[in-house]
């Protein structure tokens, strides 16, 4: 999460609108990793043996 977090900080604070793009991207990349991992559990769970 603080990955997350530092990619938005990074990119609010950049001036050039390349660095602003790419850290966008890897918050977004990250967030999608996230919410995977998050699922997973959830999913193998619920799914019968």
């Amino acid at each position: 999460m603080r990955r997350i977090d530092r990619c938005y900080l990074v990119a609010a604070g950049a001036r050039r609108p390349e660095k602003r793009t790419l850290h966008l991207e890897l918050a977004r990349y990250y967030r999608k990793i996230l919410n995977a991992v998050v699922d997973y559990p959830a999913a193998a769970m619920a799914r019968p043996a």
